[in-house]
């Protein structure tokens, strides 16, 4: 099957509390072997019924969440390529905030400590993926009347309303509560290693065991203690955080005009 809904991010919006959310729904089909294909950004050069084996046999209505793919423009034409009818959906959080939590998604996978803008410099996309007017209204362009918006706040503030709001997007009945273990809980939350260099070994044998097609191994391990003894371990991301707070004012300069 090829899906008739994608979640395109950005990242850093909520999308892993989504995904875990939708595989408590039989209704819907999620790739099989992992949240992300990479499909479309990545692995677009295997073709199509590659991708539409990512599903399996399942039946539903198929789903992808996919925040790789919010800022990058090739991506997006090759999804509107592929599924020119697909429904968009974009996960709105307010730039700088969503930044911050970027940055710190860098810092779990073993970047030193740096200023937030020497940080943006190393990996771009702490800025690119929070430039929600500018991609929203290119997704609009190649999406006609196909884009609907979720704000990260609500998931936030009340996750219930956001899960409505979800399930009406999808097409698919509410049926209250989400699983009891994603009521209050912040899914892939910040966290700094206690080693960067186990951190850096650690994500980049997951990257490339993916890249050879060994998914269901990855995602054994992930299930371990492996990905809480790799990833987390000191204290002070809340110390951390407060160091950040005299460069924001600067930084936020980078997302002007760019709210929603």
């Amino acid at each position: 099957m090829l899906p008739s809904v994608i979640f395109v991010g950005p990242t850093k919006c909520g999308t892993t509390w989504i995904d875990s959310y939708l595989r408590g729904r039989p209704e819907v089909a999620l790739p099989v072997f992992q949240k992300e294909t990479f499909f479309f950004d990545k692995a677009f050069h295997r073709g199509v019924d590659w991708y539409k084996a990512q599903f399996g046999q399942q039946t539903g209505i198929g789903v992808e969440v996919a925040p790789s793919l919010f800022h990058k423009a090739q991506a997006r034409e090759n999804l509107a390529a592929t599924i020119p009818d697909a429904k968009i959906v974009i996960v709105y959080r307010d730039p700088l905030d969503r930044a911050v939590s970027h940055y710190f998604h860098y810092r779990k996978a073993g970047e030193r400590q740096m200023p937030i803008a020497d940080m943006a410099r190393v990996h771009p996309d702490i800025v690119e993926a929070g430039l929600f007017k500018t991609h929203a209204a290119v997704w609009e362009r190649l999406f006609p009347g196909k884009v609907a918006y979720l704000k990260y706040a609500t998931l936030k503030s009340d996750p219930l309303a956001f899960c409505e709001e979800v399930c009406s997007i999808i097409g698919i009945e509410n049926v209250g509560k989400p699983q009891p273990a994603l009521m209050g809980q912040l899914v892939n939350a910040a966290s700094i290693p206690r080693s960067a260099f186990v951190a850096r070994l650690t994500r980049r044998s997951a990257e490339a065991a993916r890249r050879m097609g060994l998914h269901g191994l990855v995602n054994a391990l992930r299930r371990t203690k492996l990905k809480q003894l790799a990833f987390s371990g000191r204290s002070g991301v809340s110390d951390e955080r407060s160091s950040l707070e005299q460069d924001l004012a600067a930084f936020d300069a980078v997302f002007a005009g760019e709210r929603l």
